[in-house]
């Protein structure tokens, strides 16, 4: 093997590497500000859930547009796996991002603890809660919903070559701010599984987790139906 095939193979493997860890610092401060506007308005009050959706949103899109050029999961497992089921990533990368945005989430829910202690626990570190009475059957639906159409959202101007890329990320916060006002007091607005998985797993409060994980992974089939429907017909 020449000097240059060497020099190409380690600066792929740098590159790769580089990706996984900026989808792993977007997911895990996404993780954290969600979670803390979460946890900040059990305790204190005053933000409510305008509130708790625009920090939400604003930080979403603040984070993929600082990180999609760098990695490309959109901090997000659901997300990530909608690439993945479209052929947009390898397989590879898929199980990697997915890996770093789990462990995010962990990262996200012990900072939590530090800086809550178990004040923080009673409200699970800030993860999604089920809204009273409301039946896992809906909260899967209602996780799927809305997860679909921030699937939708994402396919249609980040991944589609023909639309508003640059706009993307702010598109994106836009929908999740929305989604979220719809949904928090529903099925807790996760519309991703890092988002509960972490906080659920830490604070031991893992009863209705698989609405996190369920819900949002049946929503990212949608991105097959965009790539069937719209992907094909328009010039890459």
């Amino acid at each position: 093997m020449k000097i240059p095939d060497i020099i190409s193979i380690i600066k792929g493997w740098v590159a790769e590497w580089r990706a996984y860890l900026a989808e792993f610092l977007g997911t895990f401060v996404f993780v954290l500000i969600a979670s803390l506007a979460v946890v900040v308005e059990s305790l204190y009050g005053g933000l409510g859930i305008l509130g708790i959706a625009l920090a939400i949103g604003f930080s979403y899109a603040a984070l993929v547009f600082a990180s999609v050029h760098l990695a490309g999961g959109f901090l997000n497992p659901a997300l990530t796996l909608a690439l993945w089921l479209s052929q947009k990533l390898s397989g590879t990368k898929t199980v990697f991002f997915i890996i770093f945005q789990v462990l995010a989430s962990f990262a996200a829910g012990g900072v939590l603890l530090l800086i809550f202690g178990a004040n923080a626990l009673q409200f699970g570190l800030g993860g999604p809660v089920l809204g009273i009475n409301v039946s896992l059957q809906v909260a899967v639906l209602t996780e799927a919903l809305m997860t679909a159409g921030l699937v939708f959202v994402t396919f249609a101007t980040m991944v589609d070559r023909g639309g508003p890329v640059s706009f993307g990320p702010l598109v994106l916060g836009l929908i999740l701010v929305g989604e979220t006002i719809a949904a928090l007091p529903i099925s807790g607005a996760a519309f991703n599984p890092a988002r509960a998985i972490g906080p659920a797993v830490l604070a031991k409060s893992v009863d209705s987790l698989a609405v996190w994980i369920i819900g949002p992974l049946l929503g990212s089939l949608v991105g097959v139906v965009y790539s069937l429907l719209f992907l094909k017909k328009s010039k890459r």
